[in-house]
């Protein structure tokens, strides 16, 4: 008999159970000779009362007797008690006999001999093994399964599982029917599939027939690595490959099936997992196996179809393919109604088939919680048709609706992006996104012909080189084939086309498939590379010429045309007497062409006009010139200056000004590891370092105390900006006399659940920053663009700086001696102190430092090899932070560029991609630096060597020469690292790190490791506390806004509008945080506290890709933008096309002022309704994914419109 168990507390493990069964169950009235066997299953579903669970018992008899003895007043288990009944679910016949001919076993026993055999090995041979995909209905589809023996070990010190596999050699015909050709492999090879702890998401066993069966249930497919061997001789280094053989292992097949010769080994390996590897175990009922499942369709077929649809559909629809959510067979079944949906409902077409994948995967925003996995088995069940058409009739009943759904407005300089990423095993369709555009497609159009390809490792970091293992082998099969061959996608075929400078490092591409041009041409990818300008002087030169395309593939933002006439070409570059260039990527510009730019730039980005300040300097991208422009009064007209170190190759039919950044305000000053490293050597004081890497740690945990220090904190760390919690949070204290915290008996305490994780998540950011990145805010000093100096006015050694914000009015000219540097700092003279002096020529300027143009050499080349084209330098007010000590700058002789003896073509510069992804070393001399220097310090003869070949490594991409990997000082690899270099969640007390006695020691000790996450919701009370909220709103006048009171009553169709906006705003949510977690697995996504803090709690193994993934998110985040224009009052004397565009904050409003105060009412009342519906929905559903953060974007423009009209 089956008993059903619920109401089991969270912290209660099946051994707790068992034990405390069996003091039941062995004792009387039941049988003591023998004792009676039973087994305890605990469901791995998410439930709110608790968890659940099934006893199994012997037989009926005894089933009945417990349940007489029990059922009514249940078991109490760790103080809660856990209720009884009888299952409905029929019991599996061969899980009674097991139960019958197999003897208890005492769980404490039973573990204690586990630890014992588990000392002597750890690793368990297999009868059978299966690589395949668990499908729809729950069952296993077995795929790959090559003829050889394996084994699978559970290894604690790397923390993952490792299938270990040796083919049969010499097997010609592989009765699995597999196509692996093991003759043309060497020796006796050995493939490792490694799947990492993060990467798998349970341990599934098969709870009824056999109990031998175990599955590795992963989100992501294991590294495969091969390493032969040679008379018992293995090879010195490892390859990684694609797969178990020479073919990739198909699509999702990633699950791992595993047959265990006895029920001992699954026991054990099952503890291994469990109770060293901390791994997720769950059973499940019979698991059905099916062997070697095909859908038995071409790929070609799909494309074939995929090509018939628009772009926008098929990629939707070949994405559903590669991410296993649709076989190609359901999709060909399909076809009908794919056609039939694109002819009825056009460009809604792909937003619907997106949400009819989501339907299937259980992942739609309605489903979030402990519904999703019935929503998961019921779309499971539902014919594909019948559910296709039932969701397009959902998406017309929602387009009914008073208002359109939340698309972005166009927006120039951002487009709609789609990307294919490559791992060693996968091919990932993700997107589109918005993501910032360039001159390439500005100039041609079509983004939906344009493919973001990214090559990454399967853990979705940059693909590297690692001294013991080779990734050759991946990157000819993988990278090399496709940026030759093109790749297909939807049916059309991607050719490469070339990359931009910060792509290439990040290991991105840019693909196109061949559109038609206004003009009817047909352009692929070398006529666009060749319509970019002239490149006749670089041909001989793979790497330099391919620089040169990636100016145009750079991210900017359009502003204007230019005239000829307003380009002067013929400005002299400046030398020094030796010969030196001093005014390397700068130049000038007239003060009217700046302005003309800067507005043109600020209506493209839908701002509010109201400017009265124009950045000083300019970084941009002008045909084939590139670098900085700075504003000279003298100049007349609109004229911009060009110096032959700017211009890169002859473009001059193409005018257009873009833009890549501007000084239009101060950056934040931040140390990091390698500055710290520096500035300990050269005597700075290394108290006021930790002086102020404790203030920072003590602002990280007081932004929960109050909501002035959240609204500081998280405007500082740049945090939340998207959610504007900077302004809400003082909003709150000054308007509703609220305030957040730890005080439970404060009445005018806000309890909002959302508020509270994401201050969580911001204080945890923070620390986190502080503790493995060393990234500590330097109060009153500041980064800032250079520029040279146009006037001559500065001398040898002297610079010229003054700040400025404008939101603020804060302004400060920098005088007397300041440190100043440039990231990254490696070598003892990247740190210098200059004087800063103040020059009336100069005043005109702001938020740039000026160097002089005097002296043998130019200062920003002393710093770090820097130049005047764009770098960024560091400017260190704080005189205990000045160096005692300075060094000679380094003197980097400039690396060859590579040439051949013909015009190369696109293999060469292909084979450049290759050699680079290959040799891309800076990560690497980066960490050996901060090593050596912690065993010796950085003017030491390895540290001065890795300088040299660190400058050598970041011009690899301009002159295609690597560095020698061999020729680099390396550290052994068994030798300990110091422990600030550890990642988050190593373990620092082994024998793999030592404590570093030096100051980045110190401070990486010093910061707190958070413990634990934020509490979960107790469901006592709303978990956005909107009762709080509304008495405290009942408390605020709103005379000014022509209100006596909180709207009373709202009319239905104002409350229709809004709960028809709330659904569209939690749909495309979850959209935004499905799309930026490390996992594909489709039913995990970004929480909504880390969406609206704008951090990403997982912790990926690549900090600039995790960097990314962020900056990503908060830019899909303007989705918040679109709500806040949704809940804006329009102004009747305004046109539709004219109305309110979205700025920071109220001060920026601008309106009529006859009708201000109308606008102001109708954006409250509005906005007052919204806040209303998600109060009401949260009540129905407490866990309603995007319900919180709506009410707080209601919230706060309710409280902006309050102070807006205060000030009228």
């Amino acid at each position: 008999m089956e008993i059903s168990l619920c109401n089991i507390a969270l912290a209660v493990t099946t051994d707790d159970l068992t034990i405390a069964f069996a003091k039941i169950l062995h004792n009387p009235p039941f049988q003591a000779s023998p004792l009676l066997n039973f087994e305890i299953h605990l469901s791995d579903e998410s439930h709110l009362n608790g968890q659940q669970g099934i006893l199994t018992l012997p037989t009926e008899d005894v089933g009945v007797t417990f349940l007489r003895a029990h059922g009514g007043v249940g078991i109490v288990v760790k103080g809660r008690p856990i209720l009884i009944s009888k299952s409905t679910r029929a019991i599996h016949k061969s899980r009674i006999e097991r139960l019958n001919n197999t003897p208890w076993r005492d769980p404490i026993q039973l573990r204690e001999e586990q630890e014992r055999l588990l000392s002597i090995h750890q690793s368990f041979q297999l009868l059978r093994y299966s690589f395949g995909r668990f499908l729809r209905d729950g069952s296993f589809s077995s795929q790959v399964s090559p003829r050889g023996t394996a084994s699978i070990v559970c290894d604690q010190e790397r923390r993952q599982l490792r299938f270990m596999f040796m083919p049969q050699l010499n097997t010609s015909n592989d009765p699995f029917g597999n196509d692996i050709d093991w003759e043309e492999i060497f020796g006796y090879p050995t493939v490792t599939a490694a799947y990492s702890l993060q990467n798998i998401a349970a341990l599934v066993g098969n709870r009824d027939e056999n109990t031998n069966i175990l599955f590795i249930r992963a989100d992501a497919p294991p590294v495969y690595s091969l390493q032969r061997v040679f008379d018992g001789i293995g090879d010195s280094i490892p390859s990684r490959v694609v797969g178990l053989g020479h073919g990739r292992i198909p699509s999702g097949c990633h699950n791992l099936m595993l047959v265990f010769s006895n029920q001992s080994d699954t026991d054990m390996f099952v503890y291994a997992c469990r109770n060293c590897l901390h791994l997720r175990y769950s059973t499940q009922h019979h698991i059905r196996i099916h062997d070697h499942v095909s859908s038995g369709i071409p790929v070609e077929k799909l494309h074939e179809f995929c090509s018939q649809l628009p772009y926008q559909l098929g990629f939707e629809v070949d994405k559903a393919r590669l991410d296993s959510v649709l076989t190609g067979m359901e999709i060909l079944s399909l076809k009908e109604d794919i056609l039939a949906l694109q002819a009825e409902h056009g460009d809604n077409a792909p937003e619907i088939f997106r949400s009819f994948t989501s339907k299937l995967e259980g992942r739609s925003a309605s489903r979030i919680g402990y519904r999703k996995r019935q929503a998961q088995r019921k779309s499971s069940q539902e014919d594909l048709p019948f559910l296709l058409r039932r969701v397009t009739l959902d998406f017309i009943r929602e387009h009914q609706k008073p208002r359109p759904l939340l698309a972005p407005p166009p927006q120039s300089g951002v487009y709609l992006s789609y990307h294919l990423i490559l791992t060693p095993t996968r091919n990932i369709l993700e997107g589109p996104f918005p993501d910032q555009s360039n001159s390439v497609l500005r100039r041609y159009g079509h983004p939906e012909c344009f493919l973001r390809v990214s090559f990454q490792d399967e853990n979705r970091s940059k693909l590297h080189r690692e001294a013991d293992c080779s990734i050759l082998n991946v990157l000819e099969e993988r990278c090399r084939s496709t940026l030759l061959n093109g790749c297909r996608v939807a049916g059309r075929q991607f050719q490469f086309l070339g990359y931009s400078m910060s792509g290439l490092k990040e290991h991105s591409v840019w693909f196109v498939t061949p559109f038609k041009a206004e003009n009817g041409k047909l352009l692929n990818a070398q006529l666009i590379r060749d319509n970019l300008g002239d490149f006749s002087k670089l041909y001989r030169q793979p790497a330099r010429l391919a620089a040169r395309w990636s100016q145009a593939f750079s991210g900017t933002d359009p502003s204007i045309t230019l005239l000829p006439e307003e380009v002067d070409f013929h400005c002299p570059d400046r030398y020094s007497p030796s010969g030196r260039l001093m005014t390397d990527g700068c130049s000038s510009i007239s003060v009217e062409l700046a302005e003309v730019i800067w507005r043109s730039l600020q209506r493209g980005k839908r701002r509010s006009a109201k400017l009265r300040y124009i950045p000083s300097a300019f970084q941009f991208r002008l045909g084939g010139a590139k670098g900085m422009v700075v504003q000279d009064p003298t100049i007349e007209g609109k004229l911009v200056r060009l110096r032959p170190s700017q211009v890169k190759f002859d473009a001059r039919e193409n005018l257009t000004f873009d833009v890549q950044s501007t000084s239009a305000s101060p950056k934040p000053m931040f140390l990091n590891r390698p500055l710290i490293s520096l500035m300990e050597f050269l005597g700075v004081d290394i108290q006021r370092i930790i002086e102020l890497q404790d203030d920072d740690i003590h602002k990280a945990q007081s932004v929960r105390s109050s909501c002035t220090d959240a609204s500081k904190i998280m405007q500082q760390h740049g945090m939340g900006a998207s959610f504007h919690l900077p302004s809400l949070f003082s909003n709150m204290s000054s308007i509703l006399q609220l305030e957040i915290g730890n005080t439970d008996n404060n009445p005018s305490l806000w309890k909002s659940k959302l508020i509270e994780s994401s201050l969580w998540c911001a204080e945890t950011h923070i620390l986190r920053e502080l503790k493995y990145r060393a990234h500590i805010a330097v109060p009153g000093s500041y980064t800032l663009l250079g520029v040279s100096d146009e006037w001559d006015c500065l001398r040898e050694g002297e610079i010229y700086a003054t700040v400025f914000d404008e939101r603020t009015g804060f302004i400060q000219r920098i005088t007397g001696k300041v440190a100043i540097t440039r990231s990254p700092q490696i070598h003892p003279g990247d740190l210098q102190v200059v004087t800063a002096v103040h020059r009336p020529e100069l005043d005109h300027l702001t938020n740039v430092v000026v160097f002089s143009c005097q002296g043998e050499r130019a200062l920003a080349s002393c710093l770090g090899g820097g130049d005047l084209d764009g770098d960024t330098f560091n400017l260190i007010l704080d005189p205990r932070l000045l160096p005692t000590k300075l060094f000679k700058p380094g003197e980097y002789t400039a690396a060859t560029i590579r040439s051949i003896p013909r015009d190369c073509d696109i293999s060469d510069v292909v084979s450049f991609i290759i050699d680079y992804i290959q040799a891309d070393l800076i990560g690497p001399i980066a960490i050996s630096h901060l090593r050596f220097s912690d065993l010796k310090d950085p003017s030491c003869t390895e540290c001065v060597q890795l300088a040299n070949f660190a400058s050598q490594a970041l011009d690899f991409p301009k002159s295609g020469t690597p560095v020698n990997f061999r020729s680099i000082p390396w550290l052994p690899r068994n030798k300990p690292r110091p422990d600030f270099l550890a990642k988050e969640g190593d373990n620092i007390t082994s024998e793999k790190y030592y404590n570093s006695p030096k100051l980045l020691g110190q401070l990486y000790r010093r910061v707190p490791v958070r413990s634990g996450i934020p509490t979960a919701w107790n469901g006592d009370s709303s978990p956005s506390d909107g009762a709080t909220v509304k008495i405290a709103l009942s408390r605020v006048s709103l005379h000014n806004l022509g209100l006596s009171e909180l709207p009373g009553s709202m009319s239905r169709e104002l409350i229709e509008e809004m709960i028809y906006l709330f659904n569209a705003y939690c749909e495309q949510l979850l959209i935004i945080g499905q799309a930026h977690t490390i996992s594909k697995n489709k039913a995990i996504h970004v929480s909504e506290a880390e969406l609206v803090s704008g951090t990403i709690m997982a912790n990926w193994t690549d900090h600039q890709r995790q960097k990314n993934a962020v900056t990503a998110m908060n830019l899909q985040v303007s989705l918040v933008r679109r709500v806040r224009k949704e809940f804006q009052g329009v102004d009747p004397q305004t046109p539709d096309t004219e109305a309110y565009e979205e700025v920071n904050d109220y001060e920026d409003w601008t309106f009529d002022e006859e009708s201000e105060q109308q606008v102001l009412a109708e954006t409250f009342t509005r906005s007052w309704t919204a806040w209303c519906v998600a109060e009401y929905i949260l009540k129905k559903d407490p866990s309603k994914f995007g319900a919180q953060s709506f009410g707080l974007i209601a919230l706060g423009r309710m409280l902006e419109t309050v102070k807006a009209s205060r000030l009228m």
